[in-house]
């Protein structure tokens, strides 16, 4: 499959709009071919690209300056790194408006403390996203005002244990 992401990036150099959602054979070293040959990148959806890494962020961060909506929902590798290095780049400041983050169980609180800085983010997508709390979207409104959460937090799943265990792990589903 990478083989196939890098002939799309020598043909088709002024790609804007890629959607590889349940490609779940890409890899990062096809991304970072793909990042070298386009980077007029506006939108990209790789939901469900369960091989990419952090690595690939670092490599959209550096290699796709116009990058203005990033799904990455279920991409369960990507972590806290990752959604620093994105935030750091030229693209985040200036043009990120939508990032999907729905079921990324690695994602924290420590994220949002980094997507602060851009600017221009509308909307972020935290479904199912475990390790995010309430406190950390309420900071990343107060400083994004006009920011769009959306946000549903499922129970957490218990350990197997004794009766009486499970309220202690339970969290009430709230849409946020």
């Amino acid at each position: 499959m990478d083989a196939s992401l890098s002939a799309l990036a020598a043909r088709c150099p002024d790609l804007v709009t890629l959607e590889l959602a349940l490609c779940s054979q890409l890899t990062d070293a096809g991304f970072q071919a793909l990042v070298r040959s386009c980077r007029m990148l506006e939108r990209m959806d790789l939901e469900e690209c369960v091989l990419i890494t952090d690595a690939t962020l670092v490599h959209l961060a550096m290699g796709c300056p116009r990058l203005e909506k990033l799904t990455l929902s279920h991409c369960e590798l990507i972590t806290d790194y990752g959604i620093k290095q994105l935030s750091m780049s030229p693209c985040a400041a200036e043009h990120l408006t939508v990032l999907g983050l729905d079921n990324c169980p690695l994602v924290t609180d420590d994220a949002l403390e980094h997507l602060i800085s851009c600017h221009n983010l509308q909307l972020i997508e935290l479904y199912d996203c475990q390790l995010v709390t309430r406190n950390a979207i309420r900071k990343l409104r107060n400083h994004l005002p006009n920011i769009k959460v959306h946000a549903y937090f499922a129970p957490v799943t218990p350990p197997v244990a004794g009766a009486g265990a499970r309220p202690r792990y339970c969290r009430c589903c709230n849409i946020i």
